[in-house]
């Protein structure tokens, strides 16, 4: 984990220098990680284009510990470690403003047709209702948007709600709704709906 932070402090360096006058300062270290450019390497997803208050619910989680907290949930922590330094402000500032910048991320190639459509299907019966047809969120149904995250991403959050690492807290009721559709699907079932949302939806 020590590794990790001090590997964001020193890229938060390449990140504060893009010309982006309005970024918040924390913005900068976000970004060391969350970056489309570097967050296959780093495992983050991209924040640009979620909703704002999607973003401000994760904080406040992962700062009062009713996510991060599992032992399996490595990146979690970190982010628990991080969080924890931000203040109120803080959060709404950087929950504002990566939901006003656009998100960079192109959709992922190289899943065979069978894959996509297995994906395409169990995206419709289960997930559209609530995260849209171009999995676009709404913040009605306090669904984030899945259209700016990898497959990678994906399906190791589809993981984590299934085996109970995510959505257990009973403060975070859209979590332990997703977590029961999550049980819901097999590990090929939860890999082919990551993928078809990675693809772009096609």
């Amino acid at each position: 984990m020590q590794y990790k932070l001090m590997l964001c402090a020193l890229l938060c360096a390449v990140f504060s220098g893009d010309g982006q006058a309005d970024m918040p300062v924390a913005a900068a270290t976000c970004g060391a990680c969350h970056n489309a450019a570097v967050a296959t390497a780093t495992g983050a997803p991209e924040l640009n284009g979620q909703h704002e208050f999607y973003l401000r619910k994760q904080l406040e989680q992962w700062q009062n510990g009713s996510r991060g907290q599992h032992p399996d949930d490595s990146r979690g922590q970190q982010m628990a470690a991080i969080a924890k330094t931000l203040t109120a402000d803080d959060i709404s500032t950087l929950a504002r403003y990566f939901s006003q910048q656009p998100s960079s991320r192109v959709a992922e190639p190289g899943s065979d047709a069978a894959l996509l459509d297995k994906g395409r299907r169990i995206y419709i019966g289960n997930c559209g209702a609530c995260h849209g047809d171009k999995a676009q969120g709404n913040v009605a149904l306090n669904a984030p948007a899945l259209s700016m995250l990898t497959k990678d991403y994906l399906a190791l959050q589809l993981s984590h709600f299934h085996s109970g690492v995510r959505g257990t807290a009973k403060s975070d009721r859209p979590g332990r709704q997703m977590a029961l559709i999550a049980r819901g699907l097999s590990p090929a079932d939860m890999q082919a709906v990551a993928a078809y949302i990675g693809a772009g939806l096609p």
